[in-house]
């Protein structure tokens, strides 16, 4: 089996600051790929968190872009809406594409005190989610099927790195969930992901 590498590319420079994409993968791994699209000061604390969800896993890939600006809103710099998001503007997600993954996790920032679960993924799926987080997070937990953070469309890379149909899941988390609870949130995921239910 090959030995998964970590590599990075900077995207985008400003006078300030840069935005770099990450890849961590062994160029042929199709099982579970974990990514945070607005990770650094974007989305704090959704990078770190992705990237320890593959790092526990024994077949994970891991994409990632951080933002950092010591001027300017980072948010305001680089968040791409999901749908958005092409492997003709991120060379390094280029590179896992078309790979079909058994699993994709996308992990994202949320401005209030709730953690939405959403993406084309299985309803079950969301459920088993939801009931694991219940326990593990101090803020709400729910479903999320439309509107801005459902994550539904076929559009958004969760969606269509998946193998087939089977879609992404996507997970929304209150700066609590992803900054000051991230081990609760991965360790809740790593053992869905390692008990075959997600």
């Amino acid at each position: 089996m090959p030995r998964s590498r970590c590599r990075t590319r900077v995207l985008e420079r400003t006078e300030t600051g840069r935005l770099t994409e990450l890849l961590y993968d062994d160029e042929s791994n199709d099982e579970v790929l974990v990514c945070a699209a607005h990770g650094g000061r974007i989305e704090p604390g959704t990078a770190e968190q992705a990237i320890d969800l593959a790092a526990r896993l024994p077949n994970a890939s891991c994409w990632a872009c951080l933002g950092y600006d010591d001027v300017c809103s980072e948010f305001d710099l680089w968040h791409p809406p999901s749908s958005a998001v092409s492997p003709d503007d991120y060379p390094l997600l280029g590179e896992v594409a078309d790979r079909g993954f058994e699993t994709v996790i996308s992990f994202h920032g949320l401005e209030d005190d709730r953690v939405l679960v959403g993406g084309a993924i299985d309803e079950g799926v969301k459920r088993r989610v939801v009931e694991r987080f219940a326990g593990a997070v101090s803020d709400p937990v729910e479903i999320v099927a439309d509107g801005p953070y459902g994550g539904v469309s076929p559009a958004n890379f969760v969606n269509w790195l998946a193998a087939s149909d089977r879609g992404g899941l996507q997970l929304e988390q209150s700066a609590r969930a992803r900054i000051r609870e991230p081990d609760a949130v991965v360790s809740a995921l790593e053992s869905l992901v390692r008990e075959d239910r997600l």
